[in-house]
This record gives structure tokens, sequence and C-alpha cells, in this order.
């Protein structure tokens, strides 16, 4: 008899849950690494221009496709920018955005002349 009350208070806290309980969404950012060589980081910031994903202060890694052609970026669902930098670079970092739904971006060039574009997933 105690088996069929913890299978019964499953079944109701299961229904429960899955009723009253909001399913948590979230946006996707692909990012093609396509630079000539060099090292980058990218980033996702709120309205605040507050980083809320992606690569933190200092973690630059390839992109120039050698250990991996996209990065994934996955975030909770809010307005958001999208932020590029490339190590040792003279120009500044690159900010696109804002916006509310998946997108896609290619970073490519040279480390001085570095372009970061949205295009289509």
């Amino acid at each position: 008899m105690k088996l069929q009350s913890f299978y019964s208070l499953t079944a109701i806290f299961m229904c429960f849950y899955m009723t009253f309980i909001p399913v948590i969404e979230a946006y996707d950012v692909s990012v093609n690494l396509d630079l000539n060589s060099g090292s980058c980081r990218i980033w996702i910031e709120d309205v605040n221009h507050n980083r809320i994903a992606g690569d933190g202060k200092g973690d630059y890694h390839a992109c120039d496709g050698t250990s991996s052609d996209y990065e994934d970026i996955e975030f909770s669902d809010q307005e958001y920018y999208v932020v590029a930098k490339v190590e040792l670079s003279f120009r500044k970092q690159k900010v696109r955005g804002s916006f509310n739904a998946n997108t896609c971006f290619r970073i490519h060039g040279t480390i001085d002349f570095f372009h970061f574009e949205q295009t289509s997933c």
C-alpha cells in the first residue's frame, strides 16, 4: 500500500509541475569563426551592457576554424547585444544588436581588418 501511495503522489506532483511551472525559453547565437588567423572572444550583453553569456574577459580562443568552425552560445530569452573582440587588433570591439530572437553571425578578415556581420541562419 505504501508503494502505491508513493506512485500516486509522484504522478500528482508531475502533473502539477508540468501544468503550473513555466517553460524556460532560451535564445541561441551561432558565430561562424572565419578569421585568416588570430584569436577572438565573443560574448552576449543585456540591455544594460552587462555580460550574460559567452567568453569572459581574457578568454580568447582560435577564431580561424582550427579548433572549431562555429561557436554556439545559449542564454535565457531577453533583449541582447552580441559583442566580438579580436586579440591584438587595433580596431575596437564590434557590438551588434539589439535582438529578441536567435541570430547568426560571421567573423572574418584579418587581425587588423576584421568584420563581424549578421548572416542568415
